[in-house]
């Protein structure tokens, strides 16, 4: 709270200069480690919030003015291909609080995540005959079958060439609905600046996931925008940012 507070006070180059020094040694440290040790301990310090012992996804999947909107589309979204007569894999499934509210529009739900202690906690809390989990590492291992993916706000916290391994993978569902975190319009700068995998996202950086741009160049036949949400609370001179969903296929 105190720190948020001088955030307010402080002239914005500095908090610029300060935010980019703690930028480069998270990242120093997450290129260090491995995808799976790197999630595993943003989940175990709460660094995405939570009380101690809990799983916590963070704001967007606690904030309300981002939940809500999207559950809403979304379940439009799945209304519209039927999947209730599908099966829906959520990569990077996450604390389960967005991917609880989608399942009931699916045939059939698996939820996908590199932490281990999570898939384990959330088969012990949520599984049902329509239900499931997989510890899975989405850039190195095969993914589940099913007829629909959801990769929600995962891109975004990894490099770009863990976004390069994934995408062709992508290919075997029908339908794959990719959400991402996009700076403001005023305040984007560049479009797919990397970064090692980490909590932390582009749009800091005035940049973003942009899957239709260079290197990932997906072809714009093969991708459209859904819907946007505006990328709610930010604190200090922040970027709230918008959240985009598109749809990939092929």
């Amino acid at each position: 709270m105190i720190r948020s507070q001088l955030r307010e006070w402080l002239p914005p180059g500095l908090i610029a200069f300060y935010d980019g020094l703690q930028t480069r040694k998270l990242h120093e440290r997450n290129a260090r480690q491995s995808t799976e040790q790197v999630f595993t301990d943003i989940y175990a310090r709460n660094e995405w919030g939570g009380a101690p012992g809990d799983f916590s996804s963070g704001a967007g999947s606690t904030q309300e003015d981002i939940v809500a909107p999207y559950v809403e589309h979304m379940i439009a979204e799945l209304r519209k291909i039927d999947a209730q007569r599908l099966t829906v894999v959520d990569l990077g499934c996450g604390d389960f609080r967005i991917g609880s509210q989608l399942a009931p529009e699916c045939g059939r739900y698996v939820g996908v995540d590199i932490v281990k202690p999570l898939i384990e906690h959330h088969r012990a809390t949520f599984a049902s005959p329509r239900v499931s989990f997989e510890h899975c590492n989405i850039v190195e291992d095969a993914l589940p079958p099913g007829d629909v993916c959801i990769v929600r706000q995962v891109f975004q916290h990894l490099s770009n060439a863990q976004i390069l391994a994934v995408l062709p993978k992508l290919k075997q569902y029908r339908y794959c609905f990719t959400t991402e975190h996009h700076p403001s319009p005023a305040r984007l700068r560049k479009v797919n600046v990397d970064k090692p995998h980490g909590a932390d996202i582009r749009v800091a950086q005035g940049s973003g996931v942009f899957l239709d741009r260079p290197p990932f160049s997906v072809p714009v036949e093969r991708y459209r925008q859904l819907f946007e949400i505006d990328g709610g609370r930010a604190r200090g001179g922040r970027d709230p940012g918008i959240i985009r969903t598109y749809l990939l296929t092929g």
